[in-house]
């Protein structure tokens, strides 16, 4: 089931591989604005529980719509790196209004800078403290969570993206199932910010090298998984050594997520 105002919600679950059950987990874009049919949609999904990754300002900015009775929890995985790649693309989108410039975004994003931002983001991810300790407190808040859950971000595509594919690695979804579902993101991304980079060129921007931003590469998600491979050895020491989790929670996460 989709949200009619939401880009990039879908269903977590139900990879060829792995065992996360449809239903469970569902990735999306901030919610906001969240129109009535897209609050009569969460609570038929049995939404109870969302997690907005974005930084604090992201927040305070435009903060979730929510049906009465869904509690949410902000957990700023970038609070170390707050104008980190995967946060800049908010500001990028709200040009307009912050008198951001063309040649502004430009300089910013031209000759390769956006892709290497988007790549060291990616591996903050794995490595910042305040990331480990938001996907900590997520990956324990979803263990003993009643319902369904929401996780996302501004986009849902790099904070939520790397979630996602941690939940579907620990639940046993093979590499290749999990990239192919990271990089459906840009079907909603293309829906959301087409025009945007029409625009922007139109402009005299540079929106290809925007398009770095805008929409994920296998490469990014490589990068991550590559640093965990580096520093824990895989998911499973990811897991335990890196987020600080232990063997009776994550059984207890796999046992709730799992068909």
């Amino acid at each position: 089931m989709s949200l009619p105002g939401i880009p990039n919600f879908r269903d977590a679950g139900g990879l060829a591989s792995g065992t996360l059950r449809p239903g469970v987990v569902f990735r999306s874009a901030q919610l906001v604005p969240l129109s009535d049919e897209d609050a009569r949609r969460l609570v038929a999904l049995d939404v109870r529980s969302v997690f907005d990754l974005r930084t604090l300002d992201e927040v305070d900015h435009l903060p979730d719509e929510l049906p009465p009775g869904v509690q949410v929890t902000v957990l700023d995985v970038l609070a170390d790196r707050p104008h980190s790649g995967a946060a800049a693309v908010a500001s990028l989108v709200t040009a307009k209004k912050d008198r951001t410039t063309v040649e502004d975004v430009n300089d910013a994003v031209s000759d390769g800078r956006a892709r290497d931002l988007m790549i060291e983001t990616y591996r903050h991810l794995v490595s910042l403290p305040s990331a480990h300790t938001a996907y900590r407190t997520l990956l324990e808040s979803l263990a003993t969570a009643n319902g369904s859950a929401v996780i996302h971000c501004t986009a849902g595509k790099d904070r939520t993206g790397w979630a996602i594919a941690v939940l579907q690695r620990l639940c046993g979804a093979s590499m290749d199932d999990v990239m192919a579902d990271y990089v459906l993101s840009n079907t909603g991304m293309e829906t959301a910010y087409r025009r945007m980079l029409d625009d922007f060129a139109s402009a005299g921007g540079d929106a290809e090298s925007l398009s770095h931003m805008i929409f994920v590469r296998p490469e990014y998600l490589e990068a991550a998984v590559t640093l965990m491979h580096n520093v824990y050895g895989g998911i499973d020491g990811y897991l335990t050594t890196g987020l600080g989790l232990d063997r009776a929670t994550i059984s207890t996460l796999r046992d709730r997520l799992s068909n």
